[in-house]
């Protein structure tokens, strides 16, 4: 196997260290020795997600490689290569994720290790303990989805020596190990919304996606997974799974108004009934990363600095470095509120004017998904939304396919979004292929299309045709970053 070098020590990244950017070793001894100084850990686990390193490529990456978008000409970070499947070992969007996840890996690991035994409350350390293996099994999962192959890391990183020659660990040890840890996590973590953080529900919501990834990925015969044992097997669990977030619980519900799910406008629309897991950015942070300008990478360049959505909702100007597709803007159903009202095509002044439609090239129309009314100049609380309701509803939809509860799950989806239910007696195969179509509907912008692509073996019966796509490499795992390797030698 390929040794890696995982380069953690560009922040001189311990187990034990608090600071954004630590830059010395501290002695455990006099550390982790409290719940308020293990909530730091943990807390400082969440931050990595929260840097622009992270957080950028988070969305760079899916949305300008599914149909929604192309990267506006000229943007940054080798951003284009995504858009013609031409991606090389040198892609900074790739370097940037692949780093900071091991940071985050790292810190997971360190989270995991001081919490096994505790001196204060049992209960909360199982909690900290938890969230670290939810933690660690979420850079896991998205790591080998992007790479495949990757160093699997189980343990935190005390001594410089130790983060050279690791290698890659199959797919295969990589999803058990994910299994395995999400598994505990359940056990450990209570139901407990705190917006931002994970609990029971989000360790039971990434494990159905992990299941229906297996699922699926075996039954479309996409590339390396043939190690699967049986895609029934895993979509029995997939349906398992997904039903204790559905059926089983009620602090996160599905949210009957579409726009709501959307809106950050006060701190109670923020943490929603739909939204098991996030990265929690606010408008009155210090700095990018605590905000958010995720908005303005959605809204075009020559839209107006301060005007209006057509219901009246204030917004501000953008980069455009997302531009949408409209062909994909076109598949949705003339009906579909997710089109009709989730899609801006017109922006207003204070008097109800208009001020601005697309007028072709980078001025397309763009998702309303990440508009904060309450903006403070390119401050916004807008963020990912890395784990919600309907996304659940959907996997769960898939695993059961066409049964009653199936038709169920995915006629609530649709009826929110002013369609009739789905075409009854379906085929297995019909009807999940139809799930995987209204997942490009209702998820569109969140960052999901590219991995349902790949793991139903679509990249290229969807890109190839009417995006008139050329997959020259990648279409289904990405070049580990070529710096890991060269600063191996």
């Amino acid at each position: 196997m390929k040794n890696i070098y995982i380069a953690i020590f560009a922040f001189v990244l311990v187990s034990c260290s608090l600071d954004p950017e630590p830059t010395t070793f501290l002695s455990d001894s006099n550390f982790y020795n409290t719940a308020e100084e293990a909530n730091s850990a943990v807390l400082h686990s969440y931050q990595t997600m929260t840097f622009l390193d992270y957080l950028r490529p988070y969305l760079n990456i899916p949305t300008t490689a599914s149909e929604e978008t192309f990267p506006k000409e000229g943007e940054g970070l080798n951003i284009d290569q995504f858009e013609i499947f031409n991606v090389d070992d040198k892609n900074q969007n790739l370097e940037q994720f692949f780093r900071l996840s091991y940071i985050g890996l790292n810190r997971a690991n360190t989270v995991i290790e001081k919490t096994e035994e505790v001196s204060y409350n049992k209960d909360l350390g199982n909690k900290f303990q938890g969230e670290g293996l939810f933690l660690r099994s979420w850079h896991h999962f998205m790591l080998v989805r992007l790479f495949g192959e990757v160093p699997l890391k189980t343990s935190a990183v005390d001594e410089l020596s130790e983060v050279f020659g690791a290698e890659n660990a199959s797919i295969e040890s990589i999803y058990n190990t994910i299994i395995s840890d999400l598994n505990t996590a359940i056990d450990l973590l209570p139901i407990e919304r705190v917006g931002g953080r994970a609990d029971k529900v989000a360790a039971q919501a990434l494990l159905s996606k992990v299941y229906i990834t297996m699922a699926s990925a075996k039954s479309t015969g996409s590339p390396r997974y043939e190690w699967v044992s049986s895609a029934d097997t895993y979509y029995n669990l997939a349906s398992q799974t997904a039903s204790e977030v559905i059926n089983n619980q009620s602090v996160y519900t599905f949210d009957p108004d579409l726009i709501h799910i959307y809106d950050v406008s006060t701190p109670e629309a923020f943490n929603g009934p739909e939204h098991i897991f996030f990265i929690p950015q606010d408008r009155s942070g210090l700095i990018e990363g605590e905000f958010s300008k995720l908005s303005k990478f959605f809204i075009p360049a020559n839209a107006p600095s301060s005007s209006f959505l057509p219901d009246g909702t204030a917004t501000h100007g953008g980069f455009g470095v997302y531009v949408t597709e409209l062909p994909f803007l076109s598949s949705f159903n003339t009906n579909d509120r997710r089109r009709n009202e989730l899609v801006i095509d017109e922006l207003h002044d204070a008097s109800g004017n208009i001020r601005w439609t697309p007028s072709g090239g980078e001025s397309q129309p763009f998702s309303r998904k990440y508009i904060d009314p309450e903006f403070i100049g390119d401050n916004t609380s807008t963020h990912p939304f890395l784990l919600r309701y309907s996304d659940i509803l959907l996997i769960y939809a898939e695993a059961q396919g066409p049964t009653t509860e199936g038709y169920n799950a995915v006629n609530r989806v649709r009826n929110r979004a002013g369609l009739v239910d789905l075409l009854p007696g379906l085929s297995v195969a019909d009807f999940r292929d139809k799930i995987i179509e209204e997942r490009s509907f209702e998820l569109a912008f969140e960052g999901h299309r590219l991995y349902d692509l790949r793991r139903t073996n679509k990249i290229q019966s969807v890109l190839t045709g009417v995006y008139g796509k050329t997959i020259t490499n990648s279409a289904y795992f990405f070049p580990i970053p070529a710096i890991e390797g060269e600063l191996n030698n």
